[in-house]
């Protein structure tokens, strides 16, 4: 919605906004704002585009993958000269994607260990990516081609994996009345010359990071979430579906919240991880003391998320107490009964120690995670709201 809103004519208007965000809204609230005025008006935030930009710019995107592939093709399309600069893990992540286009279309893409050089203007064109590296290059074209003066397509090599937020994307291009027809599941045309419209946007309370708190309450107790979206088209409302089959109890209540509680001891299952990448971590915390053998397959991709997820996943928790074997696509939890607890690492992966915080409820002994700091990148108040739900917590 920011990158969006700020590519329009007109003033949109999202909400609801706080001043306080995670990191990586930062980054990209940061980065737009070298195309558009941010005002915080109440609980509302005002985008007013710039109605001429520099030639010439600078964006410090972090550890935010999704910023930077959102935003290179979309700078280039406005043919800006821009240097990236981020941590030396994230310019590691996979980029020849859009690398190969850039050599192709003869325009600059100068990467290093810690800046990424890119100049040029984005030509019109077919643009073949494969399906099973990231749906974040094949958003940032959806963002960049309406931009250029004629069509383009966007083909899709294999089966598309974590299809669920090129679905976001589009509807988010939709409600900007950017016109994209999708002639198949591998093919998708884009109109040039068009025109982003404003738009006055409801953010969607986020399933990703309420993954967290519904897995507490499914291991200890009782957790009740409010202001979800029950029809939502995010990948990430599976884990309900994931709960209920590993044995938890989900109630939907008159006043649209939802109230997981523990029964017995969970459940394994199998679980296909193609469209729901960013949920490795918690279901391998419930699957640490579920009845059985848990199989997590299709889950290659996690090896090139914030950190290698599938073998820092396995040194994680195995530090604390777990029965973790993985292999070059799947991850295998044995479960056990409580989980030893200890010092441990998040490999400086958000969503790996807010999973290794959400473990201790099942855990003997208390968890200490060495570089817990790293949760902030997705989220300002996660100690905040573990706490106010029972969680004894000491930074």
């Amino acid at each position: 919605a920011l990158i969006a809103s700020s590519l329009a004519k007109e003033v949109s208007i999202i909400k609801p906004c706080i001043s306080n965000v995670s990191v990586d809204i930062d980054v990209t609230r940061s980065a737009v704002s070298n195309f558009a005025d941010l005002e915080i008006i109440d609980d509302y935030l005002k985008v007013s585009p710039k109605k001429e930009y520099e030639k010439e710019i600078t964006i410090d995107v972090k550890e935010s993958g999704t910023s930077l592939r959102l935003l290179i093709p979309i700078i280039s399309a406005l043919g800006i000269k821009c240097t990236f600069m981020g941590s030396e893990k994230l310019l590691s992540r996979p980029m020849d994607i859009y690398k190969n286009i850039w050599k192709e279309q003869g325009l600059e893409f100068n990467i290093s260990k810690d800046f990424l050089n890119i100049s040029g203007k984005l030509k019109p064109s077919d643009f073949r990516i494969s399906g099973n590296i990231s749906s974040q290059f094949i958003s940032g074209l959806l963002f960049a081609l309406p931009l250029l003066e004629n069509n383009s397509k966007i083909i899709i090599d294999g089966e598309l994996e974590s299809a669920p937020y090129v679905m976001m994307t589009l509807k988010t291009l939709k409600a900007a009345n950017i016109e994209i027809s999708r002639h198949s599941d591998n093919i998708i045309e884009v109109y040039g010359n068009q025109n982003y419209s404003s738009i006055n946007y409801e953010i969607e309370s986020d399933w990703s990071h309420a993954a967290f708190f519904a897995a507490a309450g499914a291991l200890g107790g009782e957790t009740t979430l409010y202001g979800l979206n029950n029809y939502s088209i995010q990948g990430d409302k599976e884990i309900l579906n994931i709960l209920k089959f590993m044995g938890a109890n989900i109630y939907y209540n008159d006043d649209n919240s939802i109230t997981i509680k523990k029964s017995n001891r969970l459940n394994a299952l199998d679980i296909d991880m193609s469209n729901i990448p960013d949920l490795a971590p918690i279901i391998t915390t419930l699957a640490s003391t579920a009845k059985g053998r848990t199989r997590l397959y299709n889950a290659g991709r996690l090896k090139y998320k914030e950190s290698d997820r599938i073998n820092d996943l396995k040194d994680s928790f195995t530090r604390i107490g777990a029965n973790i074997e993985v292999g070059d696509d799947e991850i295998f939890i044995e479960g056990t009964e409580k989980l030893r607890g200890g010092n441990t690492t998040s490999h400086n992966d958000h969503r790996i120690a807010m999973a290794l915080a959400v473990a201790s409820v099942v855990s003997n002994e208390s968890i200490t995670i060495d570089d817990s700091q790293s949760i902030n990148k997705s989220s300002f108040d996660f100690i905040e709201r573990f706490r106010s739900i029972g969680a004894d917590i000491v930074l």
